[in-house]
């Protein structure tokens, strides 16, 4: 494919290539030594508007586009691919979602969180269905106090750091493709329980 960026999308490149030779590259291998989450990565990178960059413009996003967003994780993973990651969790999958199909409370809510540095995370890993989400047994049931969850999830990367949770359940048993519902919910600061 033969194409040529805007201005605005070479001037959005530039500056993150340099907040990553600047800034993560000097920090990049204190990160992975420690194997801490790189906070002041994320700092950074909300002072830079590189959160939640596919958020519409309504919810105090940029409404970037997924090529605004490459170019973006592109020049950050050849410096620090953690904070890439995080570039990447707080741009696309949950936001998009959320984006498409959140409510208008849901987006009003929850928007704010990746835009102020909380990376979402996703619970779609099952012992039995691994991420094939058209295999998923997990549900979600109407509750007079709201939903009742039953099933397992594992393998939810991030899980420790992140403020909210979406997990992806299907609309019945065995709903393949025809849906899922997702289910947000505020997570403990201090992170989840490890097993």
């Amino acid at each position: 494919m033969d194409f040529k960026l805007t201005a605005a999308q070479e001037a959005l490149r530039l500056r993150a290539r340099e907040l990553a030779d600047g800034t993560f590259r000097a920090r990049a291998a204190g990160w992975d030594a420690t194997e801490q989450y790189p906070w002041d990565n994320v700092k950074d990178l909300v002072r830079a508007g590189f959160m939640g960059l596919t958020i519409p413009r309504e919810h105090g996003g940029a409404g970037a586009s997924i090529l605004d967003v490459l170019l973006v994780v592109e020049e950050i993973a050849r410096v620090c691919g953690v904070t890439a990651r995080i570039v990447v969790e707080g741009s696309l999958g949950v936001v998009g979602a959320l984006a498409a199909y959140g409510s208008e409370a849901q987006k009003r809510r929850y928007f704010p969180w990746v835009l102020d540095g909380d990376k979402p995370a996703i619970a779609i890993t099952e012992p039995e269905a691994g991420s094939a989400a058209t295999d998923l047994v997990t549900r979600a049931d109407e509750a007079p106090e709201g939903y009742a969850l039953t099933g397992e999830k594992h393998w939810i990367t991030g899980a420790g750091t992140l403020a909210a949770l979406p997990r992806v359940l299907p609309d019945e048993p065995r709903a393949g493709r025809r849906g899922h519902r997702r289910h947000p919910r505020r997570a403990r600061r201090s992170g989840f329980p490890h097993r």
